[in-house]
Order: C-alpha cells, then sequence, then structure tokens
C-alpha cells in the first residue's frame, strides 16, 4: 500500500474506548453520544470491575474513560488496576460527578490524561478524548485549582511538620495516621516494635499530642494524609 494511502487510514482509524460506570444510564449516553458518528469506537462497557482486567487487555483501547467511584473499589486503586491492565498505553481519562481536592490531586500524581466533571456540556467530552487521543491532557480547571490550592497547603503544612519532626518520624506518623498499628508501621519501616514505640511517643511529645487519633485528627486537618 502506498504511504499516501497508509497516512491516509492512519488518520481515519476510530479512536478505540473502553466505557466504565457503574449506572447503565451514563454508559448507555456516553455510548449514543461517542458513536453518532465514526470518530469513535466503544470497543467495550464495564459497570464493575469485574472482568475489567482482561477486558482492557484483550480490547486494547485508546482511551479509557471511567468513572472514579465505583462500588466497593478506591479510587485510586482502580486507576492503577487500569494503567496495568492497559500496559501503560492506554491514556485514562476520568469522568465523574464530583471530585475532592485529595482524590484530585492523587490522580494527577497518577498521570491520568484528563478529568471531566459530569455536570459539564456534553460537547466537551468529544473536544476532551480528541485532545488527549492527541497527546495532550485535560483537566477541568476548577478541579486543577483546588488541587494546586491543595498541593501548596500540603507542601506548606509539611514543610512546618518537617521543621518539628525528623524524616523517619514523619514517614512512621504518616502510617500511625492512615491506621497502621506499631506492630505494622515497623515492618513497613523495617524496624523493631520497640523503636516504633520510642519514635511515637517522641512524635506525640513534639507535635504537641498525647495518642493515635490525634494524630490522625491533626495530620488529616493539615490535608497530608
Amino acid at each position: 500500500m502506498p504511504i499516501e494511502e497508509l497516512q491516509i487510514v492512519a488518520a481515519t482509524r476510530s479512536i478505540r474506548i473502553v466505557l466504565i460506570d457503574s449506572h447503565p444510564i451514563a454508559l448507555l449516553g456516553l455510548n449514543t453520544l461517542l458513536t453518532s458518528n465514526h470518530e469513535f469506537e466503544i470497543v467495550a462497557s464495564l459497570n464493575s470491575e469485574n472482568q475489567m482486567v482482561e477486558t482492557i487487555k484483550s480490547t486494547q483501547p485508546d482511551i479509557i474513560l471511567m468513572d472514579f467511584h465505583l462500588p466497593g473499589v478506591k479510587g485510586v486503586q482502580l486507576v492503577h488496576d487500569v494503567q496495568v491492565a492497559g500496559g501503560n498505553t492506554a491514556k485514562i481519562v476520568i469522568y465523574t460527578a464530583s471530585l475532592s481536592k485529595t482524590e484530585t490531586c492523587d490522580l494527577i500524581r497518577t498521570g491520568v490524561k484528563g478529568i471531566l466533571l459530569k455536570e459539564m456540556p456534553i460537547s466537551l467530552i468529544r473536544q476532551c478524548l480528541r485532545q488527549v487521543h492527541a497527546g495532550g491532557e485535560w483537566l477541568e480547571r476548577r478541579a486543577m485549582r483546588s488541587a494546586f490550592e491543595q498541593i501548596l497547603r500540603r507542601e506548606s503544612e509539611l514543610q512546618a511538620i518537617s521543621a518539628q519532626l525528623s524524616p523517619r518520624e514523619i514517614n512512621l506518623a504518616t502510617l500511625i495516621a492512615t491506621g497502621h498499628n506499631n506492630k505494622s508501621a515497623a515492618r513497613e519501616l523495617r524496624i523493631s516494635e520497640g523503636s516504633a514505640r520510642v519514635y511515637l511517643n517522641r512524635i506525640y511529645s513534639k507535635l504537641h499530642i498525647s495518642n493515635r487519633l490525634q494524630l490522625a485528627l491533626l495530620f488529616k486537618d493539615k490535608g497530608l494524609v
């Protein structure tokens, strides 16, 4: 086939998409919207994480358009699973009703290429998918603004905590604040449980608190967990 014909075929190839959303009406609406012309091809529609990995591996989509909140699945872990299933080549676009500042920060860190809120005009969905497929990014301004505010606040609070605690104490405090007990935190840090207890008492003293609940509330309030 001549080079010119190959270029035409490449240019007209449909953008292959896997949809993931727990609401059937959302899946139906997206299917209807995106298949109204030949620009997009829906290769699979999933309403749960069941068979998700196998489906993504077998269909090899260009883009995975997915809700961030599936029943019983933590959002960031879901995104990670999708990335692995897509061989880290399929581009992920989040399409969801709401995102907290922390969730937005976490999504940006995972490397998602697009964030769309369901309240936005549906015409923007096609624009977003085109831009992401072409190698760009699409991050909703309001979500981004909130995320950057959260990042700046977190960095500021972390600097303040870093002035009081050593790096190891910060790591231990973060583990305790996220629900680890002394034994599991010690295992994560590869120290003895006795050493973890000593470090923890030192952390309480430096931060002027007296227990792990106060530590968890302090770190959550400062956006550190």
